[in-house]
Formats: structure tokens, sequence, C-alpha cells
């Protein structure tokens, strides 16, 4: 599983937020990082990694890491400052092989809201809604949560 490291502005010498993560992809699936500028829309949907998804008008900046064949990202952070990394979560509950990835919705958060809380909720929303799946690696067979 992935780390992630997180130090507030309380007890950072130069009061900033930090955010750290680290990736275990498999060995040869290598991390793009991304620049996507924002982006006005006029498709009804955008597709992501397995499925569609309603495409909305406007897209906030980002910058992402992300494995090669995912639309998503493993981590990134918008033109607001708002940073998201993920890391599996490994259930008993089943998983569809075809789905949202946790990394997709990573992605749609940062495109699409301003603050943590706004993409807690946003998040949240998309699993309720559309549940969350497919395979998170491109070498095997991996179902997992994020």
């Amino acid at each position: 599983m992935c780390d992630i490291l997180v130090a507030t502005p309380k007890v950072t010498r130069d009061n900033t937020m930090l955010f750290a993560k680290n990736s275990d992809r498999d060995p040869n699936e290598a991390q793009i990082i991304e620049v996507i500028p924002r982006q006005k829309h006029e498709e009804e949907s955008v597709k992501l990694t397995y499925v569609e998804f309603p495409q909305v008008k406007e897209t906030y900046a980002v910058i992402l890491s992300r494995p090669w064949w995912i639309w998503g990202a493993e981590m990134g952070v918008n033109e607001f400052n708002l940073a998201i990394g993920n890391t599996a979560v490994f259930t008993k509950e089943k998983i569809p092989e075809r789905g949202i990835l946790g990394m997709d919705m990573i992605r749609l958060a940062l495109e699409r809201t301003k603050t943590a809380k706004e993409a807690m909720e946003f998040i949240i929303n998309i699993i309720e809604s559309y549940g969350q799946g497919g395979n998170g690696s491109y070498e095997h067979k991996m179902l997992y949560s994020n």
C-alpha cells in the first residue's frame, strides 16, 4: 500500500501545509507527471479509465501524477492548492471489474472542486451514486478500493 504524509501549518517552520505520497505500482508501470490547464468543455461526458462520466462545462487546472494507462491520478493538486492522494484499501467487499477507479475520482475531484470539504463530499457522492470498481493494475488483476 502507498504511504501518505501530511504536515499541517501548525507543525511546519514556515506555517505551510505539506503533502507527500509515494507510489507502489508495478516496477515497469511508468508514472506520468501531467499539467492540464483549466479547460472549457462542450462534450456531455468524459471517458474515464473504464466508464463514461458526465462532463462539466469547465474544469480547473491540475498537476497530476498518474500511471500511464489510467485516466485518473494517484495524486495531484489543482489551481486552488487542493491536494489529493490515494492509497489502496483491501476489504472483503466484492469490487466490480468495471467501474470508476478511485484514481479517476481523484482527478474528477481536483478538476471540479476547490476545497477539501467540497472534494470529500464530491467523492462520497460518486461512491454513493455510481460505486467504485475496476482493475487497478495493468499487468495483472488487482481489484481494490481507494
